[in-house]
């Protein structure tokens, strides 16, 4: 008898969300550096030896049992026989190879919806950049995982040595399994669940102490989007961002908010459609319990101002540790098993007007979303090929046309800026007025050598 897995409402949801103006898919833009004295053949070969490696543990041969979007219960079906000539391409860069022709690459290919009939992951060897790197571009299903879990099956498959030779690919590594919490049954008192209720209807609230979902203006950025993306990066010395959190009282997160919070001003700014009020975000935060690396969603979202209508940038952040910390409150204040319900609660309401198809139509109950994930201090390897950089590309949905995704790797903070191209022309000055936002900060914080301006092949220009 065939052994089918039913999905979780979280992860379902990702596939029954799934159109074509809107795939439900995440990916890693993966740079690398060639190892020294690398044969003109290295790409090559690792492509054809990947291509002869059919090993294949979970998550990597989950497919869905029914290829569509109209099914109340996804299941998953395990597949031994990959077709890795479909799941493993080389593409090669025209001359010169340089960032805008990688970023016009990585913007056509997350344009491209997956084909729910086959495995839920894609993996593009790109070869040809300038420098002396080349690329991965790993794109996975959001029904299979979330940002912590991708971020764990990618770098499982890279090695800590530079002297490894013989990395094996990314699906031979299995995700590890969900830990077992032993823990006695707590069956909710009826008074929090009547707290967690109100946490709940003051979100739909006008509340002045709490970032809500009418708290949000409409600007151009929150209407209908079309199917075209696209895709730009940019990366900041994590010890010019720690230092920032330091001097001004604040957490990392706070001031990851504050720079986006400044592009976007600066950018509605000269399009003039800066809303007198502020602009919101969600924020995802992970609902996973201590130790959990295993594959699948487990995340939730707190709601922020992102400061856009002050001109201080030393005030914009406090204000926006201010929202923040309300938001932390109305999930940390909730009884330990309140708050995983009353997180997914709060993401339902987003869900539900997509599915009715009205997003993008109506007032936004928020205008981006800004998410940072957690990544590893040490340096990765690719069989002795170093990992630059990691930037994330995220999903863009109607009614929210642009998303911002930090992650951290061996004392860099990479972002990826994932955007609808219709809808958000000009998109590289989000990227680079990101630096001018981060100096500006170090000014009013009277920090030293704030460091200087990112060269060109720091930020990967949109796609035109």
């Amino acid at each position: 008898m065939t052994n089918h897995t039913k999905m979780t409402p979280t992860d379902a949801a990702f596939v029954q969300l799934e159109n074509p103006n809107a795939p439900m898919h995440v990916a890693g833009l993966m740079i690398f550096e060639l190892p020294p004295k690398a044969s003109p053949d290295f790409v090559s070969k690792l492509v054809a030896d990947w291509k002869k490696e059919t090993r294949i543990e979970s998550p990597w041969n989950q497919k869905l049992v029914s290829p569509s979007r109209w099914q109340l219960a996804p299941r998953l079906k395990t597949c031994h026989d990959p077709d890795l000539e479909y799941h493993v391409r080389h593409l090669f860069l025209p001359k010169p190879g340089g960032q805008r022709e990688l970023g016009q690459l990585v913007a056509r290919l997350h344009s491209q919806p997956m084909d729910l009939r086959k495995l839920l992951w894609e993996c593009v060897i790109i070869e040809g950049l300038a420098d002396n790197k080349f690329a991965i571009y790993m794109k996975f299903h959001h029904a299979i995982v979330d940002g912590i879990s991708a971020n764990i099956l990618l770098m499982n498959g890279l090695s800590d040595a530079m002297n490894d030779k013989t990395t094996a690919p990314f699906w031979i590594h299995p995700a590890p399994e969900k830990p077992f919490q032993m823990g006695p049954f707590c069956v909710p008192t009826t008074q929090a669940m009547l707290r967690t209720a109100r946490n709940v209807f003051r979100l739909f609230s006008r509340d002045e102490s709490l970032t809500t979902f009418r708290s949000a203006p409409w600007t151009p950025l929150n209407g209908p989007i079309g199917a075209q993306r696209r895709f730009a990066t940019q990366s900041f010395e994590m010890h010019r961002m720690k230092a920032v959190a330091k001097t001004a009282g604040v957490s990392l997160n706070d001031v990851v908010l504050c720079l986006v919070g400044g592009t976007l001003r600066q950018y509605l700014q000269g399009i003039t459609a800066l809303p007198g009020s502020s602009l919101t975000a969600a924020i995802p935060m992970s609902l996973r319990e201590k130790g959990d690396q295993s594959f699948g969603n487990s995340v939730g979202m707190i709601y922020s101002i992102l400061g856009t209508n002050i001109a201080d940038p030393l005030v914009r952040l406090q204000k926006i540790h201010d929202s923040t910390d309300v938001a932390k409150q109305q999930v940390l204040g909730l009884p330990q098993e309140m708050r995983t319900p009353y997180s997914l609660v709060s993401m339902l309401p987003s869900v539900i007007r997509m599915v009715a198809g009205v997003s993008g139509n109506t007032s936004p109950m928020f205008n981006a979303v800004v998410s940072n994930v957690p990544g590893g201090t040490k340096e990765k390897y690719l069989r002795g090929a170093r990992l630059v950089n990691c930037y994330p590309a995220n999903i863009v949905f109607p009614g929210m046309a642009v998303s911002f995704t930090f992650y951290s790797h061996a004392g860099t903070l990479n972002l990826g800026i994932t955007a609808c191209r219709d809808t958000v022309p000009r998109m590289q000055k989000l990227a680079t007025d990101m630096q001018e936002a981060l100096r500006e900060l170090e000014q009013r914080l009277g920090l030293s050598d704030p460091g200087k301006p990112a060269e060109d092949g720091n930020n990967i220009p949109e796609a035109v």
